[in-house]
């Protein structure tokens, strides 16, 4: 067996994601006199193959009915890839005698015959905000290349509807919209580049096939839904795939869901009324009209909101006193425990509350404060450790606006976005976030009224680095 790695194109981040696969022979590829039949379990050969042109050698013939694929000599294979921008490389994987990592159109002699198995990985373009997510169908998953024989590879890419966009509830009559990348780059008045008309609530999260996950708005809609990425390519009313509720017996008060999120192994963490934060796990996010019972119950602190989960994959819970930390092993057989850190904040003037929190690729945390209108980080080595602490925080921003603050996010630049006041959303840039600071204005303002107030703000894919489930994958 051998192994060979052709060299990638420029402009491609390559993902661990499997896409379908598939590949044709060609049958203009044979010429000349017929080629022997192939090896069979019953007495009879395949078919040689048809010669076109006299005193040429015809291409090995098909396969007997019950025969295997020989594995003497070599042919040739011929990459044909569509569907991508200039300078994105594919990303195809030809597995069997030989190995082959593929990243452009091609034609490859001399691989040694046999079957092989095809499949193409997602690949990503470059992007300064946040980037697209290709994804590739192929026409068979296998392939018997015979000795002196040809086969052709068609690998098709297809962005993913949902990629290249920052995305948001908006609390209007069409509850979701989406920005591209190219919308986001300059301050400015802008309609919606996609409006969603459907139950987008408060909350919204990713899968890593960029479907979006979301609160049912009000109590007329289940309280978790999901909308498949292949219909939010376009504005219009739209459907959720997969809804349910939460076993009424778990959570009894109105309204009953605040936030969510998913966690590194896709199980979908809910943070509810009553104080609750509770795990749906990831083999039972299915169906429609559903019940689900949840498989943890976390109890908070009063006022519990925002929850995300730092790369150890440890759950940390805002909107409280304090900033919680569960560590990841708890969950592994829980029991009801207390948080294993407690987090006060305060900076040089006054205390801070955490309401909603991410990370950044350091690890540090963010957190948004609505009351003082403010934004700040707690550095990764005071996350550390157990029981309960008082920190300072390493930066400590009050934005100039009156910032209805929600559920921030960063972009490819390592910008964060934010939801401002109504019908804004703004970034702050890596140089705003670098230092303390009092009534700064974003970078960019966005205005657009296609959007409300107070509302969290979930870019697809997120970039690579956060410990997020939808970030592009490590290479």
């Amino acid at each position: 067996m051998r192994l060979r790695f052709l060299v990638p194109m420029l402009g491609v981040v390559t993902g661990s994601f499997l896409a379908a696969a598939c590949t044709t022979d060609d049958p203009n590829d044979s010429t000349g006199e017929g080629g022997a039949g192939g090896e069979a379990t019953t007495p009879e050969g395949g078919s040689g193959g048809s010669g076109a042109v006299p005193g040429s050698s015809g291409a090995a013939g098909d396969v007997g009915v019950g025969g295997e694929c020989g594995s003497v000599g070599a042919g040739t294979l011929v990459i044909q890839v569509t569907g991508l921008p200039e300078g994105v490389a594919p990303d195809i994987d030809i597995t069997g005698p030989d190995e082959l990592n593929v990243t452009e159109a091609t034609e490859l002699e001399g691989v040694d015959a046999g079957s092989y198995t095809i499949t193409a990985d997602r690949v990503f373009d470059e992007d300064p905000l946040v980037r697209t997510v290709f994804e590739a169908t192929v026409t068979t998953p296998e392939l018997c290349l015979a000795d002196g024989g040809r086969s052709t590879i068609k690998v098709t890419y297809k962005a993913i509807p949902t990629s290249n966009k920052l995305w948001m509830p908006t609390a209007m009559a069409d509850e979701g919209a989406a920005f591209t990348s190219e919308a986001l780059a300059a301050s400015g008045t802008k309609a919606a580049s996609v409006s969603i008309d459907g139950g987008i609530g408060k909350s919204i999260a990713f899968d890593r096939d960029g479907n979006l996950w979301t609160l049912g708005p009000t109590l007329d809609f289940p309280h978790v839904l999901r909308f498949p990425a292949a219909s939010l390519g376009a504005s219009g009313k739209k459907e959720p795939d997969v809804s349910f509720n939460i076993d009424p017996e778990v959570v009894e008060c109105l309204p009953a869901m605040r936030t969510l999120a998913l966690d590194a192994s896709g199980n979908l963490w809910l943070s509810a009324c009553g104080d609750q934060v509770l795990r749906v796990p990831a083999e039972d996010l299915t169906g429609v009209d559903g019940t689900k019972t949840p498989d943890i119950l976390v109890l908070a602190t009063p006022g519990s909101e925002g929850i995300a989960f730092d790369k150890a994959g440890n759950l940390w819970v805002g909107g409280g006193a304090a900033l919680l930390r569960w560590d990841a092993s708890r969950f592994e057989d829980w029991t009801g425990a207390p948080p294993d850190l407690e987090l006060t904040v305060e900076d040089s003037v006054s205390g801070l509350k955490a309401d909603f929190v991410t990370f950044d690729k350091a690890g540090n945390l963010w957190g948004t404060d609505f009351a003082a209108n403010g934004v700040f980080q707690i550095a990764a080595s005071d996350l550390e450790g157990t029981g309960a602490k008082d920190v300072t925080a390493n930066v400590s921003i009050i934005i100039d606006v009156l910032a209805l603050l929600h559920q921030p996010a960063f972009d490819e630049g390592n910008g964060l976005w934010l939801g401002l006041d109504d019908g804004s959303i703004g970034r702050l840039s890596p140089a705003q976030l670098g230092a303390d600071s009092t009534g700064i204005a974003p970078s960019v303002v966005i205005k657009s009224s296609s959007i409300g107030a107070q509302l969290p703000i979930a870019f697809f894919p997120a970039p690579q680095g956060l410990p997020l489930y939808h970030s592009i994958p490590e290479e």
